[in-house]
């Protein structure tokens, strides 16, 4: 099985080298408006079904702020923002449970069954909550009061993370920055929140400093201590003309980008590059907001690019 794999990923380079060999094109002309601005830019002609087949991608450019990723580990914490106790509404004794430990309940949904003391019928004690059934009092044949908690429910839609980072790190942190945590159970899933807390001390040990992050979990897919993964999200003050770091390729000492101008044609353009982060480019010069630039496929449109003029030596 693995040695079929690694034919079918040769076959696959192989096959892409073929199309891109036999669909690219460089237009020899170049419009005399790039002439006079002295730029060196083609014209690269690829079918629809080449871009299909190779899975190209755009992505439009936007006057956005840059935003910068900081990587970072932590664990979701066992304590929850808010957890409701249900009461008995009347003396009596359990005749069913119905929403045991772990059972995810709506407002409304039958939580036990009770025979009162000075009545022959059951009642239905039901959820003035939602949540997850976090701690079970109720059994059946016992006898409960009105004050007894037939059980607890805690909102998990809205749980606390804790996550360490390093002192070189901690100026780029601030209370109410967005975070996005992924967890390894859920690998196409992210969860967004926000921070919420940094603590005052540096441990003397690791030498980080804990915060804690309030994160939404709508469906109840993050548990209580479970290790997960996450980005805290910092945008800069100034906005720019920003670009996926994929879209822009290295040409000897030039940046590029390839502009869809229809939809079979992409202008190389040169551009410059005032700034970047892990995941952004801030661009100054060579492209315009609105205009579509190639992602996944662009190191394969310059490399048809370099093809072309090598065999035009």
């Amino acid at each position: 099985m693995k040695n079929f794999k690694i034919v079918l990923t040769i076959v696959t380079a192989f096959a892409a080298g073929f199309i891109v060999s036999t669909v690219i094109h460089k237009d020899k002309h170049v419009q005399e408006a790039q002439e006079e601005a002295g730029e060196e830019n083609g014209v690269i002609k690829v079918t629809k079904d080449s871009q299909g087949l190779l899975n190209m991608e755009t992505a439009e450019v936007k006057k956005a702020p840059l935003l910068e990723k900081l990587p970072v580990t932590g664990q979701i914490a066992q304590d929850v923002e808010q957890t409701n106790y249900v009461a008995a509404p009347k003396a009596g004794v359990v005749v069913e449970n119905t929403a045991q430990l772990g059972a995810i309940v709506k407002k409304g949904d039958i939580l036990c069954r009770i025979k009162p003391d000075d009545e022959d019928a059951v009642i239905d004690v039901k959820s003035p909550y939602e949540g997850v059934v976090i701690a079970d009092f109720d059994k059946v044949g016992e006898k409960v009061e009105t004050v007894s908690s037939l059980c607890a429910i805690a909102d998990l839609s809205k749980i606390w993370a804790n996550f360490d980072i390093y002192e070189k790190d901690l100026a780029k942190i601030k209370v109410d920055q967005k975070i996005v945590v992924h967890a390894l159970a859920y690998p196409q899933e992210s969860f967004e929140g926000k921070v919420v807390f940094i603590s005052p001390r540096v441990d003397d040990t690791t030498r980080t400093i804990k915060i804690r992050a309030l994160v939404y979990n709508p469906e109840y897919l993050l548990k209580l201590g479970m290790f997960v993964n996450a980005e805290i999200i910092s945008e800069s003050d100034q906005e720019y003309l920003t670009l996926p770091v994929s879209a822009v390729q290295t040409l000897g000492d030039k940046k590029i980008v390839f502009v869809k101008m229809s939809d079979q044609e992409f202008q190389m353009r040169e551009v410059k590059i005032q700034s970047q982060t892990i995941d952004q480019v801030a661009i100054s010069e060579g492209v315009n907001a609105g205009e579509k630039v190639a992602t996944q496929g662009s190191f394969l449109l310059k490399s048809g690019l370099l093809k072309d003029e090598l065999e035009g030596e």
